[in-house]
């Protein structure tokens, strides 16, 4: 019983400290991904924490409340369930350039319809509970169906190879969620969840080790990028002043330096670059001869992988 309980605890303190990273990194960036994982995280922090105020509360309620507790805890549920949830899927839409509202919208309305549907219409009991958090489940297969559509109808070899770096979280996200079903198939449908307690404590859906360790591995994953970030703009402080997009445009910047390991004078090569100049005047502005413009320009499409300046400006713009 401490252990799930202190792991429990772990879970609750890793969404907070995720969610403030994230935060950091998004007041730092102006990112949208980063500000969508930071509600996610923030969202999954009540979700986990309720489970504690559950076994707070059971054992002193009478047969009344406890009715009444668990209707309000279950709509709770799809508040969390959905603020998490769509969130994601608002980081999936942000990082694919979906640009329609209504798709962005739809997922997370049926999931919200759906869940409250279950709770009305299904009779009590593991099936209903089974189904309503199963839901969960099925909102993020659709956000990897949709991933790999886009990846496989796209003709765009730098998109493609873009969203190839991202191919061992996806296949966890699969491997997690199945198992999440997996575990709700289990402990709802074939064992009786009362014959496993531990303690005070009994395997529910609402303690999902797997989903658990989904989110953990999606938490992973946020902070590194996150830090990441925050360790470029130590390195590499951004400009003063400007507009929105010479704000953005800096930190891409620095962001696609690190990643393909450009020098300082690649770097400012590459800025004017994106501001349409030609190797003439980016030699007056720089104070360097033609030809040597012309070999740092060589040197950052090499390193980049670019064939020409128009798919290097197209690949520098696809990170920010």
């Amino acid at each position: 019983g401490l252990a799930i309980f202190y792991e429990t605890l772990l879970v609750i303190l890793v969404s907070a400290l995720t969610a403030a990273v994230c935060l950091s990194s998004y007041l730092v960036t102006k990112r949208k991904t980063m500000l969508f994982a930071c509600i996610a995280f923030m969202f999954y922090f009540f979700d986990v924490a309720w489970v504690l105020q559950d076994e707070l509360m059971y054992p002193r309620l009478d047969a009344q409340m406890t009715s009444a507790y668990l209707m309000v805890r279950s709509y709770a549920s799809i508040l969390a369930g959905a603020g998490f949830l769509v969130s994601f899927w608002l980081v999936v839409c942000t990082v694919l350039g979906e640009k329609s509202r209504a798709l962005m919208a739809v997922p997370g309305v049926v999931f919200v319809v759906a869940s409250a549907v279950v709770l009305i219409v299904f009779p009590e009991g593991n099936v209903q509970r089974f189904t309503f958090y199963t839901l969960r489940a099925l909102l993020l297969f659709w956000m990897l169906g949709f991933a790999a559509y886009r990846y496989r109808t796209t003709d765009d070899s730098v998109e493609r190879g873009r969203l190839r770096r991202h191919l061992r979280l996806y296949v966890a996200l699969w491997v997690l969620g199945v198992l999440v079903v997996a575990e709700d198939v289990l402990f709802f449908l074939v064992v009786d969840p009362a014959t496993l307690g531990i303690g005070p404590w009994a395997f529910t859906s609402e303690r999902n080790y797997a989903e658990n360790a989904l989110m953990l591995v999606c938490m992973f994953v946020a902070c590194r990028d996150a830090f990441r970030t925050l360790a470029l703009r130590f390195e590499h402080p951004p400009a003063p002043g400007g507009e929105r997009r010479e704000a953005v445009l800096n930190d891409t910047l620095m962001r696609y330096g690190k990643q393909h390991q450009l020098s300082e004078r690649e770097r400012e090569v590459l800025y004017l670059v994106l501001q349409g100049n030609d190797n003439q005047n980016i030699a007056s502005s720089l104070q360097l001869s033609p030809s040597t413009v012309k070999v740092h320009v060589h040197n950052i499409l090499q390193k980049s992988g670019q064939a020409n300046r128009q798919e290097l400006i197209r690949d520098f713009w696809r990170m920010s």
